[in-house]
Formats: structure tokens, sequence, C-alpha cells
């Protein structure tokens, strides 16, 4: 399975994850407001990976990977507690977990998306790595004051 899986696929599963998470963000601050911190910290952690792998950030792979292999398992203890009616936690859940483990998979083990990715990487156009730089000075700059 990993021989097709590259950085198209690695890029579009985390612009579905992305997507997903801010819908249910979106669905969260107008129904379920008490989740809604939970969900902001998938949210924009989801938008930061994909930002970095637009910018093909090797950093953005590995914690994507990580955030993804969490996300993942955040998802199904989710939907393992789940009993009842559905609800929005569990369409998350079942629309969250698999690409997630998916991306992750990609992101880590594959060969072909190691050579795209280095490819890209060595092809990518100056506004990008300038964008990179700045890119993760944000970060640096965010997660100091956060801290």
């Amino acid at each position: 399975m990993l021989e097709r899986c590259g950085y198209k696929a690695a890029f579009y599963l985390s612009a579905w994850i992305a997507a997903v998470n801010c819908s249910t963000f979106i669905y969260s601050q107008w129904y379920l407001p008490r989740i809604g911190d939970g969900l902001a910290f998938h949210t924009v952690a989801a938008l930061i990976i994909l930002a970095g792998l637009w910018l093909f950030s090797k950093i953005a792979r590995y914690a994507g990977a990580a955030f993804y292999f969490l996300s993942a398992g955040a998802a199904v203890f989710a939907f393992w507690s789940f009993a009842g009616p559905m609800h929005a936690g569990a369409l998350w859940a079942i629309a969250i977990a698999i690409p997630s483990l998916a991306a992750a998979v990609i992101l880590v083990f594959s060969k072909p998306f190691a050579r795209e990715f280095a490819t890209e990487r060595e092809r990518r156009p100056a506004y990008k790595k300038y964008l990179l730089h700045a890119f993760t000075l944000v970060i640096v700059i965010a997660a100091g004051a956060a801290a």
C-alpha cells in the first residue's frame, strides 16, 4: 500500500483532517461550547501541520506524524467511550481516526513520500524558503509566549 502513497496523498489527507477539525470546531462553537477548547487545539495544530507540509518543513513532517498518531488515539478513545445516540463527538471520531492514522503512517514509513518530499524540497521556489523561515519564527515565538 505504501508504494503508492506519496507527498500528494499525505498532503490531501492533512487537508482533509484540517477541514474536518475546522468544521467540527465551528459546529462546537454553536452547539457544544464546553468542548471547544480541545477542538481549538486540534484545529490549530492541523492547520499548522498542513501549512508546514505545504512549505516542505521537516519539522512539520515528523511533528505532524506524532500529532496524527495522538489524534487517532484520541479519536479512538473518544469513540470507545461513546454510548447512546450519535452526536458530533462520535462523528468526529469516525471522520478523523482512520485518515489520521493513514497520514501518520505515510509521513513516517512511506519511501515514495520521502523521495518526493526531498525532491520537492530541493525544487521549491525561493518564496517558500522565506515563508518557511518566517513560519518557523512565528511558531517559536508562539511557543515561547505560550510557555
